[in-house]
């Protein structure tokens, strides 16, 4: 039934230029900025995002089209702890329902304005032969999966551009649902309009994509939601060798509290 409407809707729509929607797909990121670990850093851009089933869409076995996540993206040059918290951003009408839902992913899309073939995007010929790969030849919505790794590239040739590859950390999303096979794990089971969560990152590049998790609405009219996203680093995360020499002073100082024990006639 999924995606007989699906169909029917995009048939209809080919009249009035929906076939001209891939182009909306493109990956402009929003970039949250550099992070070294200080603790209390923190950046918030705020976003608009199409539709309120994005996210969620990719959390099923045909994918989702890009054109309804937003790419939040950072770098950490040290090891740290942060907090990432996605929110519908409150108008004067108030919250309108966007019901926000998350995947972080180790990686960036293409920088749209110096990568040779531009912005990454859905359906240039280079992405469609990356998903028809990875899919076994399986149809698919879209390059965008929720719960596991994925690629995408954009207009240039594959032997050209290296895909921009998206390996799967975590995720979280406002509320809860169920296909009706079960809860999808990952729900924080308070529908408020916001969701957050906590990471333990090594340095590198991230990007979290972001979009809407009410699945079952997903055939409804179109709108258009603000978003604002936010991230916040808690604490750095000490280096393998800051951890040995802590544990090696810590041991030195057992050492000399024994010998000043030992030592002194009158204790013990």
């Amino acid at each position: 039934m999924k995606h007989s409407l699906k169909y029917a809707l995009i048939f209809a729509g080919l009249g009035a230029g929906l076939a001209s929607a891939p182009a909306m797909a493109h990956f402009f990121p929003k970039t949250l900025g550099t992070f070294d670990g200080t603790p209390g850093a923190t950046a918030t851009l705020t976003a608009s995002v199409s539709g309120n089933y994005g996210w969620i869409d990719g959390t099923d076995n045909d994918w989702s089209d890009t054109h309804r996540v937003v790419a939040y993206q950072f770098t950490l040059t040290n090891d740290a702890e942060i907090q990432l918290s996605f929110e519908q951003a409150v108008a004067s009408g108030g919250r309108n329902g966007l019901t926000p839902g998350f995947s972080l992913h180790r990686g960036h899309v293409h920088d749209p304005f110096t990568t040779p073939g531009g912005a990454d995007h859905d359906y240039s010929a280079s992405s469609t032969t990356l998903r028809n790969i990875d899919s076994g030849g399986a149809f698919t919505e879209g390059s965008f999966r929720a719960l596991s790794d994925w690629r995408i590239t954009n207009e240039a040739p594959l032997d050209e551009v290296a895909p921009s590859v998206f390996t799967y950390i975590g995720h979280a999303y406002d509320g809860f649902q169920d296909y009706g096979t079960g809860v999808i794990p990952g729900g924080d089971n308070l529908l408020d309009n916001m969701v957050m969560q906590s990471f333990h990152l090594m340095a590198g590049n991230y990007t979290a994509f972001v979009g809407g998790s009410d699945y079952a609405n997903q055939f409804a009219a179109l709108k258009t939601y603000g978003m604002s996203g936010t991230i916040t680093v808690i604490s750095a995360i000490p280096e393998p060798e800051t951890y040995a020499m802590l544990l090696a002073g810590l041991g030195l100082m057992g050492v000399m509290a024994r010998r000043r024990k030992e030592a002194d006639p009158l204790n013990g």
